[in-house]
């Protein structure tokens, strides 16, 4: 993934190539802009190809090693356990 140059809408401002911290811009912006379209709830065509970009784009910068991960707990199963137990 190549940087671009962006306007972001979280911070509003440009995000320059340079900027020490690129790519976590990129990613806050990206989080914030699929929180909008999540509160906007829009079932047009264009809001999910938005939504799916986005995904798509979270999933690029962590294969290429922009960003990490966010950490599963051991045994994770994918179904909804995030590992803490209530009693």
């Amino acid at each position: 993934m190549e940087k671009k140059l962006f306007k972001s809408r979280l911070f509003n401002k440009s995000i320059l190539l340079n900027d020490k911290y690129y790519w976590l811009y990129l990613y806050a912006d990206i989080l914030f802009r699929l929180k909008q379209l999540e509160e906007l709830n829009c079932p047009c065509v264009s809001c999910f190809q938005d939504k799916m970009k986005l995904t798509h784009l979270i999933r690029d910068l962590i294969n290429d090693n922009h960003i990490k991960e966010n950490p599963k707990p051991t045994n994770f199963t994918g179904k909804g356990d995030c590992g803490r137990k209530q009693y």
